[in-house]
Parts: C-alpha cells; structure tokens; sequence
C-alpha cells in the first residue's frame, strides 16, 4: 500500500480544515499622514488678559504719519491725534470621540489595540486642528491674493502655474511692508507638492537649483522644510488648500502661502487633548475615549501674509 501524506494542501491527508487556517498580521498599518505645518507658527498669543472670555481682541496703535515740513519760528504745531485698530481672535470648541465596548478589547486580535486607538484619535486631532488653522489662514485679507493670470480664481488657466518670479515679488511685498522676517533676512512659504514640482522644474539662471536646508544662526529645520530660495524657507504640505476644480475649465486651484512673523494669531483657552471619558453604563462595559480642545485662530497682521492662487502642470485638470 502507497504512503498516504499528511499535508496542508486539498485532498486526502489534509489538514486544511481544522489546522491549517489563514494568518493575520497582528499588528495593523496606519494611513500616511504628515506633521503639523501651520499651527506652530500662530506665535502671537495673549498673555495679559484682563479676565476670561470667549472672544480676545488685540489692540495695535496706528504709527503717526511722517512730518517733513519744516517748523515756522513763531507757529505752533497743530497737534494731531493718535489712533489705533483691534484684531479678534474668538476660540470654539473641537473633539471628536469613539466608544469602544469591553468585548471589542478583549476579543480583538491586534497587539496593541487601545495604543493604536489612542494613536488615530491623536493623529485626527492633528488632522482637524490644522485643517481649521488653514481655514482661518484662507479667510484673511482678499486684497493680498494674487491669482496668477488674471484677478480671479475663474480666470486662472491650466498654464497658469507659480513661477520663481512670482516668489521673489512676494518676497518684494513682504519687504517693502517692513514685515518682520523669521530668521536672519528669510520668510516662510507653504506650497503643496504639485506647486512645488512647477516652481522647481523652472529652468534658467534664476531658477531654483536644489538648495540645501541651512540651520542658519541656530534655527531648526522647520516640519517638512525642504529647502531655502529667493529669500524663503520652503515647506510643502498635502494640507494646502486645493479647491477641485476651482479655476477655468475644471482647471484645479493652489493656494500658495508666504509669510513672515506675526502673520497669525492664536487664542488657546484649553489647549488640545486626550480625553478619556467617564464609564457611566451599569456594567462598565462601555469606554469613550476621545480629543478636545477649545482654540481659535485668525490672521494677525495681513501684511505679513500674501497668497498665490494657482494652476498646477500636474494637477487634475480635466
């Protein structure tokens, strides 16, 4: 009589119905995800509030106006008044929550469940708190928004892409508002991935030629940094706003974003968490877990902002 196996695969001899089953990795793979990029340079906060509140108002003095004309020896000066403006910054409430059962952590075959749970209920308040930071960014000033190739985002055609030209004009505007740079004599700038590929596949004398990250005068590399040109340090985030089919012809729009100090402004009542909440079911069987926080955001002084509205070569354009 012939040797009967005993074996994994079908037939006879086969263990495949009780013993040799399909394997999971235990230990589960999160989505791609990215740092921080906008909230960290709200570094304007308030730091003598007269009592708590649900709005803060800045205040600024309006700088006099310059007087060239030369004194008469016997007539006084007319005397002239003072002024000044306020920015309001109001901070809501944010969270988002889960509710897991006891059951769903024992049974789950993950190593690591409630760490990993607690890790996408870290990253989605991440997620959420920049994608308000960029909200309040994109609701500035209207008149330090060029479009480029016409004056609004209807007009901005496929060929309409962010040129190393436009990036030295906005280096130009920043200057010659007398806004404050972050280090040495560099301004920030956000672009997304698709912006970045046109400016950084311009040709000529005066195009970017792969700049190097310089941690000049002891700054550090900013999240995401890439690298230094025409008096900016660059940073390209997936979070810059893209309006689908936002400009001619279901041609994308990309909101590009120059900006020295003092551009935002941030009011923090609570500062962001994570919460565990109370178990309250008669058999403890139920637990919420989730994030908050109670902040707010606004553009500071519009002046040290100026945006882009943009084509991209290799956006979705049809």
């Amino acid at each position: 009589m012939a040797d009967v196996f005993t074996k994994s695969s079908a037939g006879t001899g086969s263990l495949t119905t009780n013993q040799v089953l399909t394997a999971y990795q235990r230990v589960a793979f999160f989505a791609l995800r990215e740092d921080p990029i906008f909230d960290p340079f709200a570094k304007v906060k308030p730091g003598n509030l007269t009592s708590p509140g649900d709005v803060v108002t800045f205040t600024f003095w309006t700088d006099m106006t310059a007087n060239t004309t030369a004194l008469n020896e016997t007539t006084d000066v007319d005397a002239v008044a003072l002024g000044d403006s306020t920015v309001s910054v109001t901070p809501q409430e944010h969270g988002n929550a889960v509710l897991l059962t006891i059951k769903i952590r024992t049974d789950d075959m993950l190593i690591g469940f409630d760490a990993d749970v607690a890790n996408l209920l870290a990253f989605n308040m991440v997620d959420s708190l920049e994608k308000i930071v960029v909200a309040a960014i994109d609701g500035g000033s209207a008149t330090n928004i060029e479009f480029v190739g016409d004056t609004t985002a209807s007009g901005v055609v496929a060929s309409d892409i962010l040129t190393a030209a436009l990036v030295r004009k906005k280096r130009a505007q920043l200057r010659g508002a007398s806004v404050m740079p972050w280090d040495a004599s560099k301004y920030a700038a956000v672009l997304h991935p698709d912006t970045l590929y046109d400016l950084k596949s311009e040709t000529g004398d005066d195009a970017w030629l792969g700049p190097a990250i310089r941690q000049e005068g002891g700054n550090r590399v900013w999240n995401d940094e890439i690298g230094s040109f025409a008096g900016f340090r660059f940073m390209e985030t997936a979070r810059a706003t893209i309006h689908t089919d936002g400009a001619s012809s279901a041609v994308d729009e990309y909101h590009s974003y120059f900006f020295g100090r003092e551009f935002l402004a941030k009011a923090e009542s609570i500062s962001p968490s994570i919460v565990m909440g109370p178990v309250t079911d008669k058999l403890r069987r139920f637990q919420p877990l989730g994030w908050y926080f109670y902040s707010g955001w606004d553009t500071f002084r519009e002046a040290a902002l100026r945006q882009v509205r943009s084509a991209s070569s290799i956006g979705s354009n049809t």
